[in-house]
């Protein structure tokens, strides 16, 4: 009984393979013509698809791990004087962790500052890549809404709250309309990308342009660097700072005591009293204090000037950018494949589903 069931199952699906092979073949005409439809669309699409290059640097930061601290002697003698060698110190205060890498490249900040870069074209002119993105196509669009207020309402803005608004607007961070634009499409223009496994940093940006793209790699990458250079060293920087002011006061005050005791001898040569030995030693004694103190300081200040070295990151590149000989989009024989495969699911579905829908429809309309 079994057996016959499972034969009758076997000759059921028998039979609808044969049904659906069959309503393909009734409709292979169909299916051809939307087939090279959808082809000579994808032919299309990727003629008509803007030629992007790729350029892209690789590059390493390699920095002294070693921690330098003042001597618990040098900082206990220097607080006799009242002086923290050691403000705001931490052992982790200039590491900068490389996953904040990208979000640095990817804040407003860093990309307004780019687009103010200067560029050159291979005809020698030189502009800013700001110019560049407006000169372009599609960088710019119309505001409908902004032109009717502007010769409006705007018409009758007073200059007073002009410059009340303006004055207000200084006081933030504000991007205007346009720069957020520019900003907008400089992103889609370049990225950076962190390999936590290997520890190495690409910098990737694409333009229609083979010889810009090359550039804006070369800017981007020197603008991170530096940013990373600047985020990592600004606590040693105020501490060196910090340091040398100590030094340079002290030195001044040390000057002026070493003065005082030469003159106290000089004006006092022949004199041997008890009250004299007394501020002899008393002036003596404040000299070698502050001259103690002084060397603590001046050494201080060379440790801070050798952590800010050490500190300091060095990028060693990889891979060197050059310009790209080869373009990376469009993929002209992907984006026609793509189409075509599409045109050919679209077809099937529609020879394999007209008659189901189209008794579906009757029964809707019969109830």
């Amino acid at each position: 009984m079994s057996n016959q069931i499972e034969n009758n199952l076997k000759e059921e699906d028998q039979i609808d393979m044969i049904a659906l092979l069959k309503k393909v073949w009734l409709g292979r005409k169909l299916i051809i013509k939307v087939s090279i439809l959808f082809f000579i669309i994808g032919c299309i699409v990727a003629l008509l698809s803007p030629i992007v290059y790729t350029s892209q640097t690789t590059f390493v930061p390699q920095v002294s791990e070693d921690k330098m601290s003042s001597k618990g002697g040098l900082g206990n003698l220097a607080s006799l004087a009242g002086i923290n060698l050691n403000q705001g110190s931490s052992t982790g205060d200039s590491y900068l962790s490389p996953l904040l890498y990208s979000k640095i490249a990817n804040s407003d900040e860093f990309s307004l500052k780019i687009i103010e870069e200067k560029l050159i074209n291979l005809n020698g002119d030189m502009f800013t890549f700001k110019e560049y993105l407006l000169s372009s196509n599609n960088s710019t669009s119309f505001d409908l809404i902004g032109f009717i207020k502007k010769y409006t309402i705007g018409l009758f803005t007073k200059n007073d709250n002009k410059l009340k608004r303006k004055k207000i607007i200084n006081d933030y961070n504000f991007i205007s309309d346009e720069e957020f634009k520019l900003v907008k499409i400089f992103k889609q223009k370049f990225s950076v990308v962190l390999n936590e496994k290997h520890g190495y940093i690409e910098v990737i940006a694409s333009d229609k342009d083979a010889f810009i793209s090359t550039q804006l790699v070369k800017i981007i990458t020197k603008n991170l660097q530096a940013r990373i250079i600047e985020l990592r060293t600004n606590k040693i920087k105020e501490r060196l700072e910090y340091s040398k002011n100590l030094y340079e006061l002290k030195q001044i005050e040390f000057n002026i005591l070493q003065n005082n005791v030469a003159d106290f001898k000089d004006s006092n040569k022949n004199i041997s009293t008890a009250r004299f030995m007394s501020e002899l030693q008393k002036l003596e004694s404040e000299y070698l204090l502050q001259q103690n103190i002084l060397m603590t300081l001046a050494s201080e200040f060379n440790n801070n000037k050798i952590k800010l070295n050490k500190d300091t990151p060095i990028f060693s590149v990889i891979d060197e950018v050059s310009v790209p000989n080869m373009k990376s989009e469009p993929k002209r024989s992907l984006i026609a494949l793509t189409y075509t495969f599409f045109g050919i699911l679209l077809s099937f579905g529609y020879v394999l589903a007209k008659e189901p829908l189209i008794g579906i429809i009757n029964n809707i309309k019969e109830a």
